[in-house]
Formats: structure tokens, C-alpha cells, sequence
């Protein structure tokens, strides 16, 4: 009887527990303006399984929960955290929708460049700014490159991106700030210099700005920081933007004689659109430019037309995955030229007239090709592992009148991971990856001559970073990458073999030359970086970063010319390294009910060794240099070299807000940085290569070099320079920086009415090469270089406080119409101040555009600028 009993209790226990039925909650994660939330985390006791992570249409499913009351809060970077109580019955199924609201601060913006994962602004470990994509349209930005000048400690010199002073100007070559596209690089195969001109700028939603070394994640071209853009998916209204501007040059005002187009002022003009839309589960987001404008010099008419395409595949039956593909292409032609034909006077003789025009033999027509061809597939399990695959094809093919040229194809792949885990005392995060480099550098067809020949690169790289959360208020993020690189170098079959055998190539080429990076980077590079939470919104950071960037192709193997001077290859240029280490604080704040904002201040410490620059000096076969005498130039030009350790030390101060006076709504950010670049051994013999890889004299010696500092003479004996005998400066500072720069922008609306006005100063450019202003330059013709000497001299004593300099002040009126009709009346350097990013080449006079703007549709975010 006993023994019955016990086995009805047990048949009835193990029925009931057979035959229950557990619950689940499911819904949908939004956005305020109905947007899917993607990723966004819904938790009960993740150590238990009760989490979930929303897909790509917002939805979600927490299952097998015992009946019950639970409290289940909802996460996303930059929203409030939600709260909700539920109960559940046996077996129940409970929809639970959730409309997600944006924190109102600036610290708490998303960003995802620092660690390729979603995350606030406030809790990066290193410097970094945003810049929203309507603030850039609202000024008319048509190239990147434009707004870049805004963000505070960021320069731009011939298109080449300079952060905090860790790169003077490299004549178009080696760029050692990472430019990422959706996160896809987009430096070039041949010189690694940035395509800006490619990149959407109809359809950017923000641009991430990193400052210091980030090797670790992004690899060689990173040395010095990261430029990110991002641009837009659809949302779930159709949206359209068409806008149209028109603009004109007024004359140099302080120098009329400049003006060489006399009655019939330059022009510009152009129009670009976006449209983005949804289509079931489909993304489509289509874009195109056309830019066209006659030039403030003469000699530099340019015209372009660009297109893009992005789509994504959402999987209906397969939550998490989607795929896609993103095409863009780009074709432009025109005219520029290297170095003006002459300022102020030399010798009794005023060429101010010709300082908006080409030396003579510098003006090249050119034809440029870019297209990029970006497939990819991202894939979010219900365990909250994201896989990633990113490809990208990329030719910028460059041709001109000169018979040179290069077309070079990158191409790029990327397999990465990234796990999140959340536990109720600490969170974790783990991203990992793998990168497949290989550029391929080819001449024109047809071409007579080349600017670097046949070259190919293969780069490989490994990374990893882990990001632990300790009590919500203690991150420490830690990681490492290691790359390798091979380069190949070709020459014609005519003039090479190799070991008696045949080792022909295509295009009629043997392999000359292969070099590798084992031998100067065996090791990883490693970055750790810690942020601590003091205040609710008080975060102190620190970081260390160690740098690493392998010479370019251009720099080891161009050969060309400009008017008189040769650009001359160094095939034994050595990859520099380095570091970065800076402290920081940014404070968020609220001001009443309608202003927040942050102020961040912060320390940094860079340092390079084996730093490469483009130096003057006597590069090619001696045999061929010659003198003035019998129409040669003595070898005369520029070489990539490597000019040993330097070091920069600085500070940067940032205040961004916005709030309200009154009626009126008001933006502003503000940023100060300071840098003290410096070569720490410029009194050292420099060693020089020439375009055969032999040691060579840079020049001649002190009193005897004409391109170093001294008398003029043609002596027949060579000696070495050092880096002070090339430079303009009596102390150590690089060239090419500025030592101080200042940044303000505000913006006023009231109403439809819109203000705005940003300032840019810097100060006086204190070194660079002493070869422009030397007694030899003065003899490549009339004032070419003469009057660069007056015109240096002019701006050291230009009467703004002890550092000198240039201001930049622009500023724009317009009114923002209920129909979705926009009209903006822009002003550049409205000072209309004469200044030269880098020597010999003025930028812009004063110049005004008419902007007209019509958006439709789209049901897209509240526009916000938090640059």
C-alpha cells in the first residue's frame, strides 16, 4: 500500500511538472519617432537566460520564465533606462512594446569608432567629437574635408587630416589619421592619402573623431587617430532631401592685384540629393552630386559628379541576419596646379598679380576615377552574439596631361565578433577580428610615364578587445592587434634580372624588390584605456596606445616633378612607431530645465620614432644633376625620409552646450588645444637615401648649402644635413603645425530663422622647410619663391596677441519654411583674410553662396548639433 502511494505522488509530481507550461514576453523596442531599435537589451537575470536582445526589426522574446512577478529593464547607449513590472500566469504569453526615450545630453550621444560597438560619449577612454551630418549640410559642406577645420584640434592642409599636431604636410602622401566610411577605410592603395570627394556627404548622419593613436583597432594608418563617418538607414517614412546652392568669389581685399579673372568673378554651383526608404524588409538609400566651380586661382576649374547606392536585406524568417551591399562612384576633371607664380615684391618688381596663379611648367589637367563596392553580412543571435563580414573594393585612378598617373585597387575583408554579456555587477564586452589587406598599384594604360609603377602590398592583421564594466561606473577596456606587410616592388624587363631566370610579370615587369615587417614590428601593439564614473555626470579617463604606420608606396616609390623640382623615391623608408597617453575629464552638466551640455578637458603625450616627412635635398643619380648653367637643377627636390624621434606634447580644453534664452534655441561648442612639437634629435646627422636605395648627402653643409641655411655656393664636395639646417625655425619645433589653435561655433534659432557663425583661428606656422625661402629657390624664376620670404615676415608680425596667425570666419542666415523649403545665405572667411595652409598656395577669398533646400517626407530624428 505504502509502495502504491508513493508512486501515485511521484506519477503525479512528474506529470505536473511535465504538462506545466512556462511563460514568455515578446514585443517590440522603439525609437519616439517609431524606429526599430536594434540590439537594445531587455533583462530579467541574464545568469539565468532570462535576456534577450531586440533583432533588426525591434523585436524581441524572453522565454521559459516560471509564473511569476518579474521586473525586467530595458537598455540602450544614449536612452533612458526603462523599468517594468509584470506578472504572468502559467503558460502565458505577454507583448510588452516599449518606446525608448533619448537621454536630453550631449554626453550621452552613441558613438561606436572607440571599441566598434555602441557606446555613450561620456564613457570612451579617449578624446573624441561628433559631428552631426546637418550641421554640416546647414553650412554647404560638399567635401569632408571642408568641415573638418571645425572640430578643435583638427587641421586640414591639402586635403591631409592633422590631429593634435601628429602630422605636419606630407605633400599628399602617407596619411596618419585612419578615414573610415561605415566603418570600411577609405585610404588609398598608392599614397594612403584620403578620397574625401567620395564620401556622401548628401546623406552623413554623424562623423566620429578620434584623437590618438588607435593602431590597436584600425591598424597602420591610425598612428595619429581616426576619422569615422556614418551615414543613414532608412527610417520607417520615406525621406528625400534635393538641394541646389550657387556661389561667387569677391576680390582679395587687401592685395586687389590678385585678382587675375578681372570683371568676370569665379563661380560655383551644384545640387545633391538623398533618398531613403523602406521597402518591406528591404533598406534603399540612394544619393547623388554633381559640384562644379571656375576657381579662385587661375588654372583650377574643377567639375564632379557623384553617385551612391546602399542596400540592406532584413530576413524575415532568419531574426538577426541581414545582408547587403553599398556601391558609390565618383568622376571628376579639371585643373590645378602645385605652387603660385609669385607675392609681394622681389627685387623692385611687385608680383602680387601672380599670386593667384600657376608657376609656370606646375598646372596639371587631370581625370580621376573612383567606384568602392562594399558587400556585407551582420548577423545578431538571440544569445547576443553580433558575427560581421565587411568587403570593400576600392580604385582611385588617377590620370593627367603629364603622361603619369597611377590606378591603384585596394581590396579588403573583415570577419569580426562581438559578445556583450550583462551580469548585476559588472558587464562585458569582447570584440575580435581578423583583416585581409591587398593593394595593387598599376600605371594607366597607354601611359608614357608613371608616378610609381608597378607595386602590390599585402597587409594582414589580427585583433582583439575586451571592455569590462565594473558596478556601472569603472570601465577598463584592453587591446592588441598584430599586423604583417609585404610590399613588391616592379621594374621593366629591360633593365632587370633576377638570378639568371626569368621572373617576367604582367605588364612587361620583373620583380625588383620585396620587403616585409617582421623585422621592425614581431610583436602586437597594445592600448588600454580606463573610465571612471566619479558623478552622475563626472567621468575621468585615461588611455596609453602604441602606434605603428609601414611607409606607402607613393613615399617609398614615386618619381615625378613639379615645374623644376624632382619628388624622388626612398626605397629604404622604415615604418615609424610610437604612442599616445593622454589623461581627461568631461563633465556633463544642466543648467535649469533647458540647457545641458559638458565641458572636457584634457593631457596628451605623443611620440614617434623613425617619424617619416617629405624633406628637401639633391636625390636621383649624380650624374644627371648638372647646374643652372646647363639647364639642370642640380638633383634638386623632395624625398620621403626618415628624420627620427620627435615628440608632442599638449592640452585641449572643449565646451559644448545647448539650451535656451527664451524664445530662441542656441548650439554652441567651443574647443582650445596647444601642442609643443618637437624634433628631440635635430642637431643629428639626418641619413639620406636616394631613388636607388645608396646613402647620399642631403645638400651641402652649413655655409655652403644652398638649401640649407647660409650663403649660396656650388661646392663639389657633399656632407650631411640635420634636421635643424632644414627647417626655418631656431629652435626644435616640427613643421608644419600650429601651435595654437581656437575653434568657436554657435547657432541661434528662432522660429523658422536660423544663425550661425564659426570661427577658426591658428597660429603663425612657425617651421617649415627652409629650402621655400633659401637663395636657391629665389632662382627658379620671378618671385616664385622670393616673395615667400616677404610674406612670412608680413604675417610674423601680424598684431594678434604673441602667437600671430590666421582667423577664419564664416558664418550663414537662413529660414527653415513649414513646407519643408529651406534658404540659406552663406559667407566664407568673411574677414576675407589672406592666408596659406601650407607655402606658396592662398585659400579663399571671401566668397558667398546661395543655398536652397527642400526636404519631403521622413518621419527622421530631431536635428541636434553636437560637433
Amino acid at each position: 500500500m505504502k509502495l502504491h502511494l508513493l508512486f501515485a505522488v511521484t506519477l503525479t509530481a512528474l506529470s505536473t511538472s511535465l504538462f506545466s507550461q512556462t511563460a514568455k514576453i515578446v514585443g517590440k523596442l522603439t525609437e519616439e519617432n517609431g524606429d526599430a531599435l536594434i540590439s537594445a537589451s531587455a533583462v530579467i537575470d541574464a545568469s539565468k537566460g532570462w535576456a534577450a536582445v531586440s533583432d533588426f526589426d525591434g523585436k524581441y522574446e524572453i522565454d521559459n520564465l516560471p509564473a511569476g512577478t518579474y521586473e525586467v529593464t530595458y537598455r540602450y547607449v544614449g536612452k533612458d533606462e526603462q523599468k517594468i513590472k509584470v506578472t504572468l500566469a502559467e503558460g502565458q504569453v505577454k507583448t510588452l512594446n516599449v518606446v525608448m526615450k533619448e537621454k536630453q545630453n550631449l554626453i550621452d550621444v552613441v558613438v561606436v569608432t572607440g571599441s566598434k560597438y555602441e557606446k555613450k560619449l561620456g564613457e570612451e577612454s579617449v578624446s573624441m567629437d561628433v559631428i552631426k551630418g546637418s550641421s554640416l549640410a546647414s553650412q554647404n559642406i560638399t567635401s569632408l574635408d571642408q568641415g573638418m577645420n571645425r572640430v578643435p584640434g583638427v587641421t586640414i592642409a591639402d586635403g591631409q587630416v592633422n590631429i593634435r599636431g601628429g602630422a605636419g604636410w606630407s605633400y599628399g602622401a602617407g596619411s596618419r589619421v585612419q578615414v573610415l566610411v561605415d566603418d570600411l577605410p577609405l585610404l588609398t592603395a598608392d599614397a594612403a592619402d584620403a578620397k574625401w570627394s567620395i564620401i556622401p556627404m548628401e546623406n552623413v548622419d554623424q562623423v566620429e573623431v578620434i584623437k590618438g593613436a588607435a593602431s590597436a583597432l584600425y591598424g597602420s594608418g591610425a598612428l595619429n587617430g581616426i576619422v569615422n563617418v556614418r551615414t543613414a538607414y532608412p527610417v520607417n517614412e520615406p525621406y528625400t532631401k534635393v538641394s541646389v546652392y550657387t556661389g561667387i568669389y569677391g576680390p582679395p581685399t587687401k592685395t586687389p592685384a590678385m585678382k587675375w579673372w578681372g570683371s568676370k568673378s569665379p563661380l560655383t554651383g551644384g545640387i545633391n540629393f538623398a533618398h531613403r526608404q523602406k521597402f518591406g524588409q528591404h533598406d534603399l538609400v540612394l544619393g547623388g552630386a554633381f559640384d562644379a566651380s571656375s576657381g579662385y586661382l587661375d588654372s583650377s576649374d574643377a567639375h564632379s559628379v557623384r553617385g551612391t547606392i546602399k542596400y540592406r536585406y532584413r530576413f524575415k524568417n532568419i531574426p538577426g541576419l541581414n545582408i547587403g551591399i553599398n556601391l558609390s562612384g565618383y568622376y571628376s576633371w579639371g585643373k590645378t596646379f602645385f605652387f603660385w607664380n609669385g607675392i609681394r615684391t622681389y627685387k623692385g618688381v611687385n608680383y602680387d598679380s601672380l599670386a593667384y596663379e600657376p608657376f609656370g611648367g606646375t598646372i596639371t589637367e587631370y581625370k580621376t576615377y573612383r567606384f568602392t563596392v562594399d558587400p556585407f553580412i551582420d548577423y545578431y543571435d538571440k544569445k547576443n552574439n553580433h558575427f560581421k563580414f565587411v568587403g570593400r573594393f576600392f580604385n582611385a585612378t588617377n590620370t593627367n596631361n603629364t603622361g603619369q598617373g597611377s590606378v591603384p585597387n585596394s581590396y579588403y575583408a573583415e570577419i569580426s565578433y562581438h559578445r556583450k554579456l550583462e551580469f548585476k555587477k559588472f558587464d562585458f564586452n569582447v570584440v575580435g577580428g581578423i583583416v585581409n589587406v591587398y593593394d595593387d598599384v598599376n600605371p594607366p594604360k597607354d601611359a608614357s610615364n608613371s608616378l610609381f609603377g608597378k607595386n602590390s602590398c599585402y597587409n594582414f592583421s589580427a585583433y582583439a578587445q575586451t571592455d569590462f564594466k565594473f558596478f556601472k561606473k569603472l570601465s577598463i577596456s584592453l587591446g592588441a592587434r598584430w599586423e604583417y606587410f609585404q610590399m613588391k616592388h616592379y621594374v621593366k624587363d629591360s633593365t632587370v634580372t633576377i638570378n639568371g631566370s626569368d621572373t617576367s610579370v604582367a605588364y612587361g615587369q620583373h620583380l625588383d624588390q620585396t620587403q616585409n615587417s617582421l623585422q621592425d614590428l614581431p610583436y602586437p601593439l597594445f592600448r588600454v584605456g580606463v573610465n571612471y564614473q566619479a558623478a552622475e555626470a563626472t567621468y575621468i579617463r585615461a588611455s596609453f596606445g602604441q602606434g605603428f604606420r609601414y611607409p606607402t608606396i607613393a613615399e617609398r616609390y614615386i618619381t615625378t616633378h613639379v615645374g623644376p623640382l624632382f619628388i624622388s623615391s626612398n626605397p629604404k623608408l622604415t615604418p615609424e612607431k610610437g604612442y599616445s597617453a593622454e589623461v581627461g575629464i568631461k563633465q556633463g552638466f544642466k543648467l535649469g530645465k533647458g540647457w545641458v551640455g559638458y565641458a572636457d578637458a584634457s593631457f596628451f603625450w605623443n611620440q614617434y620614432d623613425n617619424m617619416m616627412e617629405f624633406t628637401f635635398g639633391q636625390f636621383g643619380p649624380k650624374a644627371d644633376w648638372g647646374t643652372f648653367a646647363n639647364g639642370k637643377n642640380f638633383g634638386l627636390g623632395f624625398s620621403s625620409q626618415n628624420v627620427g624621434q620627435t615628440r608632442i606634447l599638449g592640452t585641449e580644453i572643449v565646451l559644448a552646450g545647448q539650451g535656451t534664452l527664451g524664445p530662441v534655441g542656441v548650439q554652441i561648442i567651443a574647443g582650445y588645444t596647444f601642442i609643443d612639437p618637437r624634433s628631440l634629435n635635430w642637431k643629428d646627422t639626418l641619413v639620406m637615401y636616394n631613388f636607388e636605395g645608396y646613402k647620399i648627402g642631403n645638400g651641402y653643409g652649413p655655409g655652403d648649402n644652398p638649401t640649407a641655411k647660409g650663403a649660396f655656393h656650388n661646392p663639389d664636395s657633399l656632407t650631411y644635413l640635420t634636421y635643424s639646417q632644414t627647417s626655418t625655425s631656431n629652435n626644435n619645433i616640427l613643421k608644419y603645425r600650429n601651435r595654437h589653435t581656437f575653434k568657436f561655433d554657435i547657432t541661434l534659432n528662432w522660429k523658422g530663422l536660423e544663425w550661425n557663425t564659426n570661427l577658426q583661428y591658428s597660429s603663425y606656422m612657425e617651421s617649415v622647410d627652409y629650402a621655400f625661402i633659401s637663395p636657391l629657390f629665389k632662382l627658379l624664376g620671378p618671385g616664385a619663391f622670393g616673395g615667400l620670404e616677404e610674406y612670412r615676415k608680413e604675417k610674423e608680425a601680424t598684431p594678434i596677441g604673441k602667437g600671430r596667425g590666421d582667423i577664419v570666419w564664416n558664418m550663414h542666415l537662413a529660414y527653415n519654411f513649414k513646407q519643408g523649403v529651406r534658404v540659406a545665405f552663406i559667407v566664407k572667411n568673411l574677414l576675407n583674410w589672406e592666408y596659406t595652409p601650407r607655402p606658396a598656395y592662398l585659400e579663399a577669398p571671401r566668397n558667398y553662396t546661395l543655398q536652397l533646400a527642400y526636404t519631403f517626407g521622413g518621419n527622421g530624428k530631431s536635428i541636434k548639433v553636437n560637433n
